[in-house]
């Protein structure tokens, strides 16, 4: 284990209770290894979910998979970012990647993938991404989170069939 390890650990174990601490340890273990995906990925966390800058958490994520491109959280949290900022092509290339990567929670990332499909307006899509995420579940409370999520954009779904359906005005002579 190197010394950068020892600070990443340090790290993510107190983010995001303890920001000095997690400051200070990222800064730390980059002294020692400045291309560390784990550091790089738990900054660019840091920069996109806590401080708002988008821009320095993108470059953190691209640094880590170039660092690294197995490196399983980078894709979870750059992922989140893509869709955040409305990055849809970003995520979607992502996700592609994200699948071929072993050890990778797939039903994370097909959820991702629903999500993706949500933005679109693609809610059939969206419910069949969901279906095969559920698939990969192996916990309850996953499971049930799913469903929610299945019950969530079917009500889009619906919302949006019925927003588009043409309307039909009799006129009244």
């Amino acid at each position: 284990m190197t010394a950068a390890d020892k600070y990443y650990l340090k790290a993510k174990d107190n983010y995001p209770y303890n920001y000095e601490e997690v400051v200070e340890a990222i800064e730390y273990g980059l002294s020692h290894d400045d291309s560390h995906p784990g550091l790089l990925t738990l900054q660019g966390r840091l920069y996109y979910a806590d401080l708002k800058q988008f821009t320095l958490a993108k470059e953190c994520f691209e640094f880590a998979l170039y660092s690294d491109p197995y490196f399983v959280d980078t894709y979870y949290a750059y992922i989140d970012l893509s869709l955040h900022t409305d990055d849809l092509l970003k995520a979607e290339k992502l996700i592609a990647e994200a699948m071929s990567i072993k050890g990778i929670d797939k039903g994370y990332i097909l959820h991702k993938q629903a999500i993706l499909f949500e933005k679109k307006e693609q809610y059939d899509d969206a419910v069949r991404c969901i279906s095969k995420a559920m698939l990969q579940c192996s916990k309850a409370d996953c499971y049930t989170f799913y469903e929610e999520e299945t019950k969530r954009i079917e009500l889009k779904l619906k919302q949006y069939k019925q927003r588009s359906a043409p309307l039909n005005i009799i006129l009244i002579k």
